[in-house]
């Protein structure tokens, strides 16, 4: 009986000993989520070996998750500067107006042949962040890449209708992915290096967190964006996304300063009235991402059988036709170009009539889903914003409530979360870009109905 108590001892004892020395290495190249989460449950880990997996993780936190996200905010504000000074040169003010009109079509045109000539054919950046869930070192290989981030510059950097936001995500997963592989090959040779290595998909999100926190300027919608899922987060990803996400805002702003996003010009407050009138406007934004939807389903359905190039010349054209009536009625404000910020803060005064808001939200529209189904490559995250702006300034003119541009922000949130079937985001995207936090509840209300009603779609 004593030789078989020793021996259970020692068992016992070996058995204690594999798993400290799992939990103090805890490398999880890629172990599933479902295989790390030992700890929670009835058969819980003990509290001394509970204590060792969180001190790996603060170790990865500090060591590896933390530099990540200061290099992408650095790479996305130079990035950000190159973009917007290209974008200068192209519409510089002697010829603003042609270049205006016409570099979008260029853009389309140099797009499709470059994803033609380079083999990359269409991209989808969509399609890459739903494939790095599974195999996220292959969905972000170095050399693609690199061409994906050429074809963002050419559609973005010419005047497409596109936000930054979209190529900013998708440049921040590559760098994730690269950073990973690296820091993987290097821990062949130096395996002390193993402790700071994280499942591939972790550092994935946490470098889309930290690229979106930059382009942004709010740390917890990149953070939330990035690890927000058809309205679900998942409490894994969330962590390391938010420490990437705090070191690449300070990163960026250390560059480009600390200016907002979205300026208000105002500063609002909450009655009762502005709740009322946001449950129809949450309607609204539901029907015009509906329609949105459709059409650009509609114009791929169309335009995908033909060749890259020649698809991007005809996108480009339909472009042309939509800014002509722009750059006639509204002199220098780009209204079909780029993501749309110029368009908000215009928006944002209050001095828009109710048809010319429905001018800009009808052109905005079938610019964006025009330039995508083109060919062309970019985020959707600030046309929608754009699109919402202008739907809610139709409510501001209606309402009448004598806050000019609350509506136009409530409906930017209500919109994007229809679009992008994301629940939570939208409002803390606008409260931190806006530091409004009147505008929380009934932008709440309205992104709810907005997402409710097109849940199913």
């Amino acid at each position: 009986m004593d030789a078989f108590i020793k021996a259970a001892a020692r068992q016992g004892q070996r058995a204690w000993t594999a798993l400290k020395a799992t939990a103090h290495t805890d490398p999880m190249p890629d172990v599933p989520e479902s295989e790390t989460t030992a700890e929670r449950g009835p058969l819980a880990l003990p509290s001394k070996l509970r204590g060792l997996r969180m001190l790996a993780q603060t170790r990865r936190m500090a060591l590896a998750v933390l530099p990540m996200g200061a290099v992408i905010g650095l790479v996305a504000a130079v990035a950000l500067t190159g973009l917007e000074r290209m974008e200068s040169l192209l519409i510089a003010q002697r010829w603003k107006t042609v270049a205006m009109v016409g570099a979008p079509f260029l853009g389309l045109v140099l797009t499709g042949l470059w994803l033609h000539m380079s083999g990359l054919g269409e991209v989808s950046l969509v399609r890459d962040l739903v494939e790095a869930r599974a195999k996220p070192l292959e969905a972000f290989r170095l050399w693609p890449s690199l061409g994906k981030a050429l074809a963002c510059v050419l559609t973005i950097g010419f005047g497409g209708s596109a936000g930054v936001e979209g190529p900013a995500k998708w440049l921040g997963a590559a760098v994730g992915a690269q950073f990973h592989g690296g820091l993987r090959r290097v821990a062949r040779r130096f395996p002390v290096l193993r402790r700071l290595l994280a499942r591939p998909g972790v550092v994935v999100t946490a470098g889309c967190a930290a690229a979106l926190a930059a382009v942004f300027r709010a740390p917890l919608s990149g953070a939330l964006l990035a690890a927000e899922h058809e309205g679900d987060l998942s409490a894994a990803q969330l962590a390391p996304a938010l420490a990437a996400s705090a070191t690449g805002y300070l990163a960026f702003i250390a560059l480009r300063g600390t200016a907002p996003l979205l300026g208000s010009p105002a500063s609002y407050h909450l009655q009762v009235r502005e709740i009322f009138w946001a449950l129809p406007l949450g309607l609204a934004c539901a029907l015009a991402a509906s329609v949105f939807r459709r059409l650009l389903r509609f114009g791929r359905l169309h335009l995908r059988p033909l060749p890259l190039p020649l698809r991007g010349a005809i996108a480009g054209l339909g472009l042309v036709i939509l800014a002509l009536p722009a750059a006639w009625c509204w002199p220098g404000l780009p209204v079909t170009q780029g993501g749309g910020l110029d368009l908000v803060a215009h928006l944002l005064r209050g001095e828009v009539l109710p048809v010319q808001a429905l001018t800009f939200l009808a052109l905005k529209l079938a610019a964006t889903a025009l330039t995508f189904a083109g060919g062309g490559v970019g985020g959707t995250w600030l046309p929608s914003v754009t699109m919402g702006a202008a739907l809610g300034a139709v409510f501001d003119a209606w309402a009448g409530l004598g806050q000019p541009g609350l509506f136009a922000l409530v409906g930017a949130s209500a919109f994007a979360g229809a679009v992008h079937r994301s629940l939570l985001t939208p409002v803390v995207f606008l409260a931190e870009t806006t530091g409004q936090a009147a505008l929380v509840v009934p932008a709440l209300l309205a992104t709810v109905v907005a997402f409710e009603s097109t849940r199913n779609e």
